[in-house]
């Protein structure tokens, strides 16, 4: 076609760098396709930035309606988008695709003998009927490439191969293994190191005494890093894999790890485990049960006015003129994206450690968002950290100086109540891998305790009682705190080597919360014993002097009354 379309050749050279996912472009030419099941139906034919050759046979059947790259080609060409795929929630008459296409689960429509089917029962249909009309056949295709394990470089494990003078290609014997590399002083050359050691590269075939020469590349990194883990269970013996040791300690339950680690990394480790097994070495199928992929720690970028990268230590705000540079210049600010340090975009952990402490800096980053999410490093975020980790240790000390009545006290047995019931979420949400609901869990407890503090309502010892129990929650999130905390309350040994605080049998219920708002907006928090009348409870909470104060000179209007849950008082504008 190239050949006999000097325009399609034009269209080609023009986007053959494009990148497709900024902009689909196509080229209609003067061929038309039969549908293989509508009788009389035919199909535009376009060549397209966006297909890959690889997949499948190069030329595939766009469904615009159900694939957002054919969809975003079908409107800028004017293609017909017939939908036929039914979310279960919605009816046929009321279901159209614009703009966005639907990708999920649902019951086929528009297609004939399929419809009412479920994807999964339509394809295998679709297979069939094809494979009976002989105008189709499934295929699997495997997206697997060769690895090429070696690299040109002195560091790393040396490939155990020589390369004979007679042309045979040889492995090294066994009693040999392992080769070590040549003591090196300093590497002052360009390309491979080994190539240049002669006295190292250049050796005898043990079994011909011909003349041979080494393999001077050394593997991948990534090919020695793929079975440690079979190691782990019999490290110290001379074996490389102990069956036995395997069976028992194998498959590793929970595997975490960067998106790269899950392309990479998980590949090679399965494909190992599963070559082993084939060859009668481990009895293992899968080397991982679980696999959590962490989030990537993201920040601003930032660059000169000569467009260099600057790191954010060399940058400071103004108010007025904004992102400066040390010379008061003018900064571009730059996209939020993945530290790196070509970018500059890197936060040293030294200099937030030395200024607020490592607890903080682990605080911030376990409770701005959930792990498998990327989190964006703020200035703002660890200052706001740092004062709760303070706020913590102020209101223990503030409750340890005083001098409560020691007997058990209603509201001391609501706070630990409330306590337990806190314990079951915590501990629930980090099996998880929810360790900012967790932190969420412990903002909570905190606030609670310092109502109480403030209020002077509970006693000493059950202020204590809670107190130790949240310094063992806190533990695998500011560990140093966590110590503090647990020698200030005068227990002995560390808080670290003590049993996970369970959640203990819960009291009879005796006090219940009433959150106090001001036209919706949550102004204070209430315990009272329950069975206490409304009106008690509406004198109570509008005599309170912080109610009293933000209601000010207006006038209410209505209050909003949801026993044992909510008291809002609506004001006048």
């Amino acid at each position: 076609l190239v050949k006999k379309i000097p325009e399609l050749q034009k269209f080609i050279n023009e986007n053959i760098n494009k990148d497709s996912d900024n902009e689909k472009n196509g080229y209609k030419i003067d061929l038309l396709v039969e549908h293989p099941l509508i009788k009389n139906k035919y199909l535009p034919v376009f060549v397209a930035n966006f297909v890959l050759m690889d997949y499948g046979s190069g030329a595939i059947f766009g469904c615009p309606a159900h694939d957002q790259r054919d969809l975003d080609f079908a409107n800028k060409y004017n293609l017909e988008i017939i939908e036929v795929i039914l979310p279960k929630s919605q009816k046929i008459e009321d279901f159209k695709i614009t703009d966005t296409a639907y990708t999920g689960d649902g019951k086929l429509i528009n297609s004939s003998f399929l419809d009412g089917e479920n994807v999964e029962n339509a394809k295998n249909k679709m297979l069939k009927y094809l494979q009976e009309k002989n105008i189709g056949n499934k295929k699997t295709n495997y997206k697997l490439r060769d690895w090429g394990v070696s690299r040109q470089r002195y560091w790393g494990c040396p490939i155990p191969i020589m390369y004979r003078e007679d042309g045979a290609i040889i492995p090294v014997d066994k009693k040999d293994l392992p080769i070590t590399l040549p003591p090196i002083k300093e590497i002052n050359s360009s390309g491979n190191a080994l190539e240049n050691i002669d006295e190292w590269k250049k050796t005898k075939c043990p079994i011909t005494g011909m003349n041979a020469i080494r393999e001077t590349d050394t593997f991948d990194t990534f090919f020695e890093s793929s079975w440690y883990f079979l190691r782990y269970c019999n490290p110290r013996s001379d074996e490389p894999f102990i069956k036995e040791d395997i069976d028992y300690w194998l498959p590793v339950d929970q595997y975490i790890g960067g998106i790269e680690h899950a392309i990479l990394h998980l590949l090679y480790s399965r494909f190992f485990v599963k070559a082993l097994r084939d060859v009668n070495l481990l009895d293992l199928d899968e080397p991982f049960k679980g696999l959590f992929t962490q989030g990537m720690v993201t920040h601003q970028t930032f660059k000169s006015s000569d467009n260099q990268w600057l790191s954010p230590d060399e940058v400071t705000y103004d108010s007025k003129k904004g992102y400066l540079d040390k010379f008061n210049k003018k900064v571009v600010v730059g996209k939020v994206e993945k530290m790196s340090k070509s970018k500059k975009n890197v936060v040293n952990p030294s200099a937030i450690i030395d200024l607020y402490g490592a607890d903080t800096a682990r605080w911030f980053m376990l409770s701005d968002s959930p792990p498998e999410r990327d989190l964006e490093w703020t200035e703002g975020g660890i200052a706001s950290s740092y004062k709760m980790i303070n706020k913590i240790w102020n209101l223990l000390q503030q409750s340890l100086s005083n001098n409560y009545d020691c007997k058990k006290d209603k509201e001391g047995e609501f706070l630990l109540n409330e306590t337990n019931k806190l314990i079951s979420k915590i501990t629930e949400n980090i099996e998880n891998f929810h360790y900012n609901k967790s932190i969420a869990n412990l903002y909570e407890l905190v606030n609670m305790i310092q109502n109480t503090v403030k209020k002077k309502s509970s006693s000493k010892e059950s202020l204590k009682d809670v107190f130790s129990k949240l310094s063992l929650l806190l533990q695998p999130f500011i560990p140093h705190l966590s110590e503090e905390m647990w020698k200030s309350l005068g227990h002995k040994g560390l808080a670290v080597d003590q049993s996970w605080p369970k959640a203990e049998k819960l009291a009879e219920e005796k006090i219940f919360k009433i959150v106090a708002q001001i036209n919706g907006k949550t102004r204070e928090i209430f315990n009272f014993e329950i069975g206490l009348k409304e009106e008690l409870i509406k004198e109570t909470i509008l005599k309170n002097k912080k109610i009293v104060r933000h209601i000010g000179a207006k006038n209410i209007k209505k209050i909003i009354f949801i026993p044992n849950k909510v008291f809002n008082i609506v004001l006048e504008s």
